[in-house]
């Protein structure tokens, strides 16, 4: 049965309000360099806690998630579960919910796990979702970054990914669809959060109250937030004397150069090419997106015994690519054991990406709910000098093979919204626009349309995963083949990371140039940490296969400079 929160009937006394609160500017810190101190000093100060940060950029209106009420963990079904006597569920879902900071336990922590459906979690979200939409107050600060910017931004919901492979599996169940051994899922109800304030000069901490919270609930946060004003009180004058002491802080972003090697050589790309191709031929597909992966690992103890982690790499990433849809999260099992001791987390997702999957805006006037999407098809490299580069962009601008594939990518798109959206509204504003990013130019289109009243936003979401633009046309065709020729799980990689407020407003990017990280289950290398990223593109029967292998490079080439210290802006 979908979990919905307790309706209160009165309004209790509520926390302090953000407004009454004093901002930090912790030493200047973009919000990707800030993370990985904020990291670092939280789980020092209550390592039981489950804080599950989460960092998004929402092409320039920034977030920093804390500490979620309630957060969902979707795992593959083990083995041992899939024998048992229950029911015949799919996946693992672990809930956790938040306990107070007062307490060093672990087992303070409410944690319950089920096994249901994909179908019956998203009823799960939407019900729990439509509980707070009803009951949801707004302190004095609810809306004043949207009434200034008139662009969606963070409010109160959901903050968290859905995986590719999950997604791809869905899709096409009968196809063996391979889940990595990692969560296919995570999303958490942030009511607890940072944002800049308008001069992007301070950091402000917002605190969402609502009538679906319990005595319990405020009597919780309460103690929360006066912990973690102090935690962060603390922080700030540490990190403000550590920017007066310009090497200390230049010491703290050094990280260990992590090397990744392409898993296919340039032969096994032109094996899985030439297949992708007969299939192509053979009709069953129009456009398969055919990727490859770079792995690598690194030690989780550095020479100076700190643990070294993916979200360390985040400063130097955000600093080279500036990527508007950028996003950073990790997530801890805390339903099986974990030593007390340590601060690594079991995944890590690390996302740079340039492409924006959905955002949904609400007409507060109507209660109409409108939904954009920008997907992505056509990439040529930066120019070594403006002459150059411009020639790169008109040459991109004039490609008609890039302009066939971006059509039936936008065809796609519009066919999946066509299923949710009211009847004739589905537009294209912008076809074939040029967008230029730190190392691509990118060939990008516009989609919009009205939702169905009857459409909930986090529905569209779940439904119109995998995006068209990183799987093929048609794309449940095209997901079988790509896991036949890639023969690996993608993970989270080519699914969706954002937010999605209680009001069905929200964004959420498409997760390409992204890193993602596993602690390895083998005992015997479990110091290590494997780390993965993939790129790839669009193959149509007009496609050359020396131009997309060199397009997987240009993608990545900048991201592997940085993480192995070649590149470092």
């Amino acid at each position: 049965m979908p979990l919905a929160p307790p309706v209160k009937t009165e309004q209790t006394a509520s926390v302090p309000s953000p407004a009454t609160q004093p901002s930090w500017r912790f030493g200047g810190l973009t919000a990707a360099e800030l993370m990985p101190h904020l990291q670092r000093y939280l789980y020092v100060q209550n390592p039981n806690a489950n804080w599950q940060l989460v960092w998004l950029n929402n092409d320039g209106r920034p977030v920093i998630g804390v500490l979620p009420k309630m957060s969902w963990s979707v795992y593959p079904l083990s083995n041992d579960a899939a024998n048992s006597n229950k029911p015949a569920p799919i996946y693992k879902v672990i809930r956790t919910y938040r306990g107070g900071l007062d307490s060093h336990d672990k087992n303070d922590q409410a944690i319950t796990s089920a096994y249901m459906s994909y179908s019956d979690w998203q009823e799960d979200l939407i019900a729990y979702s439509q509980a707070y939409d009803i009951d949801d107050t707004c302190d004095n600060n609810c809306s004043s970054t949207t009434e200034i910017e008139q662009q969606p931004s963070y409010q109160h919901g959901l903050i968290g990914f859905i995986g590719y492979d999950i997604a791809a599996y869905e899709l096409s169940p009968n196809a063996r669809i391979e889940l990595a051994a990692q969560p296919c899922a995570a999303l958490g109800h942030y009511d607890i959060y940072l944002t800049p304030n308008v001069e992007q000069a301070s950091w402000q901490l917002t605190i969402k109250d609502s009538l679906a919270d319990t005595d319990n609930d405020d009597e919780q946060k309460g103690v929360l937030v006066k912990a973690l004003i102090s935690y962060l009180d603390i922080l700030d004058k540490e990190l403000s004397n550590q920017a007066l002491e310009k090497p200390a802080l230049e010491t703290s972003y050094k990280t260990t150069p992590l090397l990744l090697k392409a898993q296919w050589s340039k032969r096994d790309y032109q094996q899985a090419f030439d297949k992708t191709q007969t299939y192509l031929q053979q009709g069953d597909c129009y456009q398969i997106n055919l990727t490859q992966a770079w792995q690598g690992s690194f030690n989780t103890l550095s020479t100076n015994g700190s643990v070294t982690k993916l979200i360390d790499y985040l400063p130097a990433l955000n600093r080279n690519t500036q990527a508007p849809f950028a996003g950073y999260l990790a997530v801890n099992d805390f339903d099986s054991e974990i030593s007390a001791d340590t601060q690594d987390y079991q995944f890590e997702l690390l996302s740079c990406s340039p492409e924006l999957f959905f955002t949904f805006d609400k007409d507060d006037t109507t209660g109409k709910h409108h939904i954009r999407t920008k997907p992505i098809r056509g990439t040529m490299p930066r120019g070594l000098n403006t002459a150059q580069d411009n020639a790169y962009k008109q040459q991109l601008t004039d490609s008609e093979k890039d302009r066939a594939e971006n059509v039936m990518i936008v065809d796609l798109l519009r066919n999946d919204l066509g299923k949710y959206a009211k009847f004739g509204s589905v537009k294209v504003p912008q076809l074939f626009a040029i967008e230029s990013f730190s190392n691509v130019h990118h060939m990008v289109s516009t989609i919009t349309a009205e939702l169905k009243t009857d459409s909930h936003p986090l529905k569209v979401l779940f439904g119109s995963l995998p995006a068209g633009s990183i799987t093929g046309t048609p794309k449940k065709r095209a997901v079988e083949i790509i896991s036949e020729l890639e023969g690996a799980a993608r993970g989270a990689y080519c699914g969706t990371l954002g937010y999605m407020n209680f009001d069905g407003s929200g964004q959420w990017n498409v997760l390409i140039r992204t890193l993602q990280a596993n602690t390895l289950s083998n005992a015997e290398l479990e110091q290590e940490r494997h780390v993965s990223l993939w790129a790839g593109g669009g193959i149509t029967v007009a496609s050359d296969c020396n131009a997309e292998y060199q397009e997987c490079l240009d993608k990545v080439g900048n991201l592997l400079g940085v993480l192995a210290q070649n590149n470092i802006k």
